[in-house]
């Protein structure tokens, strides 16, 4: 930066001799540049390298200085402008035309804002720059400087105003050097603004602690809550499960003596009655007895008897007992537990519910195939595998698969019965021997749980270590998980039964549904479990039933499953029917499902009042098989057709999107291609920037531009847009450049300008039918522009061809009258040299 002030001090003393002047620049020159032993050495190598000083182009290297430098005349209020580098026209928008002119003539302040005061600071700055003849440094300015477009830029500039003087100490000059502090200004204000965020955001982290302080509290008073809650669950489930035991133990008492070898004098009817009230007490009891047991456990009283046992034995003959329901089931039964070398210590009650539930559990889930029911000797370890080929598990559901009270959603089943908490007590009981249980399952091939126990008595607690073999009759407790087994797949008899029942083959009945539709899935809430198991046998004919026994639990599976129809009681416990009705329609997810409310209060009143809270359907119990049956049929069949409706729209919806999406993209394409066409003018370079974005963007496989004469003989021009889409079917004749492009598809567009053919837009692709209504469109637009910006370089070619004609005419002109005129001297005077330059392309 030396070298540029030390130009524009030598500037002003060859030009004006203002000795004084130089000398005041040179003492600027080390304040602006900064002086230096290094920056001396370095001046003095360049000054070895470069001519003497007397041959350097000052004037030269002040304009191409980087600094931002203005030479303005002290004639105070105008302040002509007559000198700058050309940094300051850069930075200013301005060409050498604006000297001459005064400074605030050029640069005035912005119109657009009232408080703009750049102007009149700078005014001032000069004026004590000219009155005391000392440089004057301004504060950072903000100036509004006007752009090439009439608009104004605001920037920020540290100016200073330097007076160059003459000997005697008067103004010749004034230097107005500008730093453009722009970006650091803006910096500034970012700054400050990021301070102020991070002030608040310290704010809201403060308020968020106090937040999740109180939050925090909150949650150890409720875990406080809850484990008393727990341990008051735990006692009444002790409780609870005493007081059931007493009145079955009576019942299946009463009935098994009733049903007794002995007394062959009772009706055949009433005998299938009893048995059905014997197999639904066993099953209450096998569940009052899983519930006792599980809050033993939780409450850490359980206690194991270990005994040595033949466990291969034992776990045959548990494993036989299911081998009538299996086979009725459709499924194959294998049972490989061959001797051990030695008895294995087991409590034989748990290990039979540990066997039995993992049976059942293999049983529900598999619909065709078989289970595997296998036992092998490990030396310190015996592990049980009970394999099936079932509907699998998934992944996610593993890690809570032994979880209490976890079920599968959605998970296909022979019932969906159950109370969630036989895998878990499984795993407890598994615990209590010190074993392990491990699960792997694959969706839709089969899952296979593997228990390992350890084999002596080392790990299990000596005080509970018996020596002598158990007396422990094996199979006492497998008559509810079968009777249980057996419900799922009922004989021909029972099938039959519920045919009647449900009024298949009475005159008139429905049937069985003749759509062909995929099986809709029906939540079915009712508490009372005769109603909810009489209902889902007249529609697990025909549909997937969930079932629910509160409007509580109904809102929770259909929220996290939305079934096909919801069949729903009035009076239920947590959450009624009509409770649940406003939930439904209040939630997104299950507002448009169809609702079918049953309610054993009669009357007009109750349906009116029914339908009203928003329910599609209101029957009165009791109701008729066929009428329940016919009416969920027909708000299914218009539910799908609702959806079939809404996805139909939602596709269509979709597609237009889709359309519009690429018509704006093809629309920036365009307005790209146009302003990149706008900035040239020859044909050639048009052409290829068209050539280009066409083949890249649209895309094509080949683009071409061809104008009138031999390159488009024989190719039909037209006056529209012409779409070919199979090249191979039709006698369109190609122009030679393409011919052997193999193209099958191709869309060929006129250029034409003022009425005026101008030449063809050919855009091709290899595949046929390939170009869309929209990218004939696009390419007539585009067609349009490009006629228009040819027409403009055809104007442009023209205009330079005459300009070289009248700069030849000219330079014959100037020849001949040079060469006419009489010779001044007896030597021939040089041929005139003319100058000029050619319109830019």
């Amino acid at each position: 930066m030396r070298t540029y002030v030390a130009a524009a001090i030598e500037y002003f003393r060859n030009e004006s001799n203002c000795r004084t002047g130089a000398q005041r620049l040179e003492g600027e020159m080390d304040k602006v540049a900064g002086t230096s032993g290094a920056s001396d050495a370095e001046d003095q190598g360049r000054e070895t390298q470069h001519p003497p000083r007397s041959h350097v182009d000052y004037p030269l290297l002040f304009e191409e200085s980087p600094e931002v430098l203005l030479v303005l005349l002290p004639d105070a209020p105008r302040f002509t402008m007559v000198a700058a580098t050309k940094a300051r026209f850069r930075a200013t928008h301005t060409t050498r035309e604006s000297l001459g002119h005064g400074l605030f003539e050029i640069f005035p302040d912005n119109p657009d804002d009232p408080g703009a005061t750049g102007s009149s600071n700078l005014r001032a700055s000069l004026e004590r720059a000219l009155k005391t003849g000392q440089p004057d440094t301004m504060p950072v300015q903000k100036y509004d400087i006007r752009g090439a477009d009439g608009t104004f830029e605001t920037k920020y500039w540290s100016p200073k105003n330097i007076p160059v003087l003459a000997p005697k100490g008067e103004v010749l000059y004034l230097l107005h050097r500008v730093e453009d502090v722009t970006e650091l200004v803006r910096a500034s204000e970012l700054g400050e603004e990021l301070r102020g965020r991070t002030h608040e955001m310290e704010r809201e982290v403060i308020t968020r602690s106090h937040e999740l302080d109180v939050a925090f509290r909150t949650l150890r008073e409720t875990n406080l809550k809850l484990s008393e809650f727990d341990a008051a669950k735990t006692a009444f489930f002790n409780n609870i499960s005493h007081e059931f035991r007493t009145p079955l133990a009576l019942i299946l008492g009463t009935l098994e003596d009733e049903l007794g070898a002995g007394n062959k004098a009772l009706p055949a009817q009433t005998r299938m009655q009893l048995k059905v009230a014997q197999r639904n007490s066993l099953r209450l009891l096998k569940l009052v007895n899983s519930l006792l047991e599980f809050s033993r456990i939780e409450a850490g009283r359980m206690q194991a008897h270990y005994q040595p046992t033949n466990l291969a034995l034992l776990t045959a003959e548990l494993a036989g007992n299911f081998h009538s329901a299996v086979v009725r089931g459709g499924l194959t039964l294998t049972v490989d537990c061959p001797p051990l070398p030695e008895p294995v210590y087991v409590d034989r009650s748990m290990w039979e519910k540990i066997v039995l539930n993992l049976i059942s559990n293999a049983f529900k889930h598999t619909f065709q195939g078989s289970i595997t029911v296998r036992l092998e000797w490990r030396g310190d370890s015996v592990q049980l595998a009970i394999e099936d080929t079932g509907i699998g598990i998934a992944a996610e559901d593993l890690p809570r698969l032994f979880d209490r009270f976890h079920r599968v959603e959605g998970a296909a089943s022979r019932t969906h019965e159950g109370t969630g908490i036989g895998l878990a007590l499984v795993k407890e009981l598994v615990k209590l021997h010190g074993g392990t249980i491990a699960v792997e399952s694959e969706p839709g091939r089969g899952s296979r749980f593997t228990v390992t126990v350890q084999t002596g008595t080392a790990h299990l607690p000596a005080e509970n270590v018996g020596t002598n073999p158990d007396t422990f009759a094996s199979g006492r407790m497998s008559a509810p998980y079968v009777e249980e087994a057996l419900q799922w797949v009922p004989p021909a008899a029972a099938a039959a039964q519920v045919e009647e029942v449900t009024g298949a083959n009475a005159e008139g009945a429905p049937g069985r549904p003749t759509w062909t539709a995929p099986r809709a899935r029906i939540l079915w809430v009712d508490d009372n479990p005769d109603m909810r198991s009489y209902v889902t046998r007249l529609l697990k004919r025909f549909y997937d039933v969930t079932e629910a026994s509160d409007g509580q639990a109904a809102l929770e599976s259909a929220l996290a499953s939305p079934p096909d129809l919801v069949l729903s009681d009035v009076m239920m416990p947590r959450l009624d029917g009509f409770g649940l009705l406003r939930a439904l329609r209040a939630d997104t997810r299950t507002r448009r499902l169809p609702i079918i409310l049953l309610s054993a209060r009669a009357g007009e009143e109750s349906a009116i009042a029914g339908l009203d809270t928003g329910a599609d359907d209101y029957l009165i119990k009791p109701f008729s098989a066929r009428e329940l049956l016919a009416r969920v049929r027909t708000h299914v069949e218009l539910a799908w057709q609702r959806r079939a409706w809404e996805s139909e729209l939602e596709q269509r919806v979709r597609k237009r999107t889709t359309e519009m999406e690429v018509q704006i993209k093809r629309m920036g394409l365009l307005n790209q291609i146009t302003r990149a066409i706008a900035e040239r003018h020859d044909l050639r370079s048009i052409f290829e920037v068209v050539i280009r974005s066409v083949e890249e963007n649209l895309p094509a496989d080949i683009c071409w531009i061809g104008l009138p004469g031999a390159a488009t003989d024989g190719v039909e021009l037209g006056n529209s847009l012409m779409y070919e889409p199979d090249l191979q079917s039709g006698s369109k004749r190609l122009p030679q450049e393409l011919s052997g492009l193999e193209l099958r598809s191709l869309v060929s567009a006129p250029l034409r300008a003022q009425g005026d053919l101008l030449g063809v837009l050919i855009a091709g692709r290899r595949l046929p039918d390939s170009f869309s209504s929209g990218e004939c469109e696009f390419l007539r637009q585009l067609s349009e522009h490009v006629a228009i910006a040819a027409r403009q370089g055809q104007l442009h070619e023209s205009l330079q061809a005459a300009y070289d004609d009248l700069h030849l005419t000219q330079q014959g002109i100037v020849l001949r009258e040079h060469w006419s005129a009489p010779a001044a001297t007896a030597e021939p005077a040089a041929a005139p040299q003319l100058g000029g330059s050619k319109i830019s392309g």
